[in-house]
């Protein structure tokens, strides 16, 4: 569960170093990283839903930002709905298990998803041949793991 959710945390901050800032105990090699690991991936995730919720369309600027909070939605990004019904607690990070928690996981990689297709490259974005639409999805999903 570490492993991924630094993964999605470096996808959406853009840099793994921003990710390190946000998640400092990253390798968690013993019981206690694991555990400050968990409580910082809280706090984080529930930042992120606070800054979705509050704000009422892609366009609005979220509260002011201080330390190692999320950057805020662009102006060209589609709201994130799925973070509505999402339940944020340490308790479910902790459980890694049940439907709670995978709602959870897959309300940050469809935002992590997000934040990555929003710079879709320009060769990507041209008209596609019948030859590429077998091609494109194997290569927005290199760029997107890469």
């Amino acid at each position: 569960m570490e492993d991924i959710s630094y993964f999605l945390v470096a996808k959406i901050e853009r840099s793994k170093e921003r990710a390190k800032s946000i998640l400092p105990t990253y390798p968690c090699l013993q019981p206690s990283d694991t555990t400050a690991f968990r409580i910082a991936l809280a706090k984080y995730l529930e930042v992120i839903r606070n800054t979705v919720a509050h704000t009422t369309h892609a366009g609005d600027k979220p509260s002011e930002q201080k330390g190692k909070q999320p950057a805020g939605p662009a102006k060209d990004e589609a709201p994130a709905w799925w973070w509505k019904d999402v339940v944020v607690r340490k308790s479910i990070i902790d459980e890694c298990c049940g439907e709670r928690f995978e709602r959870l996981m897959l309300a940050l990689s469809s935002h992590a998803v997000l934040k990555n297709t929003a710079r879709v490259p320009p060769t990507l974005q041209r008209p596609l041949s019948e030859e590429d639409h077998a091609v494109r999805p194997h290569i927005a999903l290199h760029r997107f793991i890469s």
